[in-house]
Formats: C-alpha cells, structure tokens, sequence
C-alpha cells in the first residue's frame, strides 16, 4: 500500500511529534511504502533521520511560500533565492493564503499524475478560529489523486473555532476524517453525524521503548537539594498551553515559602516575555528556563511532578510520554484527560484555571508522600497498550 502524508512542516510541537513517531512505526512494516509532502522541507535536528527513511517532497512554488528568508538563504542556491524573494513580493501584493491555493490549483493541479496513491493523509487542520490556513487540507484536496482522501483533527473542535457549517463545508469531500481522542471524535459526531460512518479515533503514536530509553539519560537535577521538583514541557505560547498561569502558581507558592524548584522545558513566541515576567516576579530561585531540548525526556522521569497547565488539547501527547515514564502528573481539565489521567492512580486532574493549578501542586507540596506513592503505583503498569492500539486503529481505519 502506498500512502502520502502531507504536513506543513516539522519543527516542533505535538503534531510534529506524532507525525515523526507514525512515520517511524511504519516505516518498519514492509507491505507499506511510505512518502511524504512537506512545504518547509527543512527539519528540526530531531526529525532529521526521516530523509534517510521516507521519500520526502516539497513542491518548490510551495516551499517558497512557507520557508522565511532565513532558511531560504542557508538553503538555496542563488539563482533560487532570487525566485525565492520574487515569490515572496508577489504574495505580499495579493496574499499569502491566496498564493498557496492558486499554486496548488494552477501550479500542482495534478502533481502526482504519474503515481498513484492508496492513501493521502492530511495530516494537519487548519484553524478557523485565528483563521490559520495550514495549507495540508488543500493540498490533499486540489492537488493530490487518491484511492482516499484521509484528513486528521489534533485538537479541541471548539477552541479551533469548528462549527457544523464549516465541517460540512470542508470536510465533505475528505473519505475519512480521523480524531486523536474520544472526545475530539464524540464532538465532530455531534456537530456532523451524517459523517459518523467516515469518523474514526486512532491516538497518537508513541513507542514506549523510544521514551523510556531517552529517558535514562543523564539526571538533570543531580544538583538539586531538598526541594521538590516540577516540569512543564511545552510549547512556549500563552493562548494554548497557558504557561503564564505557571509562573502566578510559582509566585503564590513562593509568597507562602515553598520549597520547590520548576522548570520549564521548550520554545516558543512568548518565551522571552515570560522570562521577564518572571523576573518581574523574583522567580530565580525557583523558576529555570531550559529552552528546547532535543531530549526532554530526563527530565520528566526525574521530576517529581509533570505539570500540564493547557486551556486545552485533543490529547496532549507530553501527557502520555510523563505516564509512561512513571512521573505523576497535574493536568488541566480538558476533555480528553479523562482518557489518560486516573485520580489517585498516576496522578490528578484540577479545574481549568490558575487558582485550581495552584491548588493541586499545593497538596502534593504538603503531602510529598503522595507523589512518592504514585510513581510506585505507575510503575507497576504496563504501558504497552498505547503502542499496540494505536498503530492497530490506524492500520483498521485504512483497512490495511
């Protein structure tokens, strides 16, 4: 079976993520060959390994229009960059968006005309809510021939700003459309139930074996004495994973004199505000600002909490990665947590806003023995289920 996956890029974050795992999984399934589109064609380092694995395209028009001058002066000839910054002008004067789709109409129309697709995933939404056109959907769409066409959800129907008329809209010509969680499938069945039949679940991938090995490095906190250790591993961005509302917990607990130490692992665009913002705060003593690390791993293991401070997610695959490696964890309640956290099992789900974030690392802070005696509770259990049911539900839904 031949399938093509389409993606705008893979830089960082949960999409990213889960792309790099699937593809790898099945990557070592012989009966599959595996190829995929993606527009920015310059890899973060740790998805770099795929060029070796998966034959990788990037339609050159395209390619233009979602790389910025950066990578396009590190990356293309001279002759190229001048086309390049042309591109570039003539999408300032009619649009962005516009461009991508008249590219994909007039340029790539019929881009694949001379091979011929089992499968072509779309394997990015687009965002109605901020009006983000991620540019996987249309391309799936206008130019790509397809046995079927397969589009994916990542995230929460509503916060994306998902209504009844746009599902219809833009997704009636999709044969398939898959959800990451129960509650992300449970929400596109209510707003489109005649889709039902086309609606499917398959979570995100994640090899147990990969994240419990990255997680034996080196202990990052070594030097850390008698204080309790939280982490948050995220995208550095305040409208999603509101890592602002850490850093008001962080100044309450010191004002009652804590003893803890938190550290926040990732990149992102409101990274330097909110380095000041805890400066502001006198936070140096007990906030770290670690930036992204290539395996973040260690540090969830070692910490003696992982923290999810989300407004909201579809899955949140940091989440599932923190389960695995035995960390109990605090997470905001969004739907899909329900999926994954079991109160009193591996951790505890609090209300969605600061006050109650506060609240639940409060008690593990007054009863540290309660941590001590989840991560015992976690490492009794198996984690292979998650690897084995995702890939079966992917492998069901192309009826592979």
């Amino acid at each position: 079976m031949k399938i093509l996956f389409v993606n705008p890029h893979l830089k960082m974050g949960g999409i990213a993520n889960s792309l790099y795992n699937l593809l790898l999984e099945l990557h070592k399934d012989n009966q599959l060959s595996l190829e995929l589109v993606c527009f920015n064609p310059y890899f973060g380092e740790k998805f770099s390994d795929l060029n070796n694995k998966v034959k990788i395209h990037s339609p050159f028009f395209l390619k233009c229009l979602f790389i910025n001058f950066k990578e396009a002066k590190e990356n293309l000839p001279w002759y190229l960059l001048v086309v390049y910054l042309l591109v570039k002008l003539v999408s300032r004067g009619i649009g962005t968006k516009f461009s991508r789709k008249i590219s994909m109409k007039f340029l790539y129309g019929s881009w694949n005309k001379k091979t011929n697709y089992d499968a072509a995933i779309s394997f990015s939404n687009d965002i109605p809510k901020t009006k983000a056109v991620m540019g996987a959907n249309d391309f799936v769409q206008i130019s790509v021939k397809a046995k079927q066409k397969i589009a994916w959800i990542h995230n929460d129907l509503d916060k994306l700003g998902f209504t009844r008329g746009y599902i219809l809209e833009h997704y009636s010509n999709f044969d398939k459309v898959v959800s990451v969680s129960k509650s992300c499938k449970d929400d596109f069945d209510t707003f489109a139930p005649e889709f039902l039949e086309k609606s499917y679940l398959v979570h995100n991938f994640i090899d147990p074996k990969i994240i419990i090995d990255k997680g034996n490095g080196l202990n990052p906190y070594s030097a850390e004495e008698n204080s309790i250790i939280f982490v948050t591993v995220a995208r550095i961005e305040n409208n999603q994973k509101r890592i602002d509302r850490i850093l008001k917990v962080a100044k309450e607990l010191k004002e009652k004199q804590y003893s803890f130490k938190w550290y926040i692992i990732g990149d992102g665009p409101d990274l330097e505000s909110l380095k000041t913002q805890a400066t502001s705060y006198n936070l140096k003593d007990y906030m770290v600002f670690e930036g992204f690390q290539q395996n973040p791993y260690p540090y969830i293991k070692n910490a003696d909490c992982f923290v999810l401070s989300s407004a909201y997610e579809a899955q949140g695959m940091v989440l599932s990665e923190a389960i695995m490696l035995n960390t109990p964890v605090i997470v905001t309640d969004f739907p899909a947590a329900k999926e994954f956290v079991k109160e009193n099992i591996n951790g505890k789900i609090v209300g969605n806003n600061t006050k109650s974030i506060l609240s639940g690392v409060e008690a593990f802070l007054q009863n540290p023995e309660t941590l001590v005696k989840l991560r015992k509770q976690m490492e009794s259990q198996s984690t292979s289920i998650v690897k084995d049911d995702s890939i079966k539900e992917f492998k069901s839904m192309l009826t592979i």
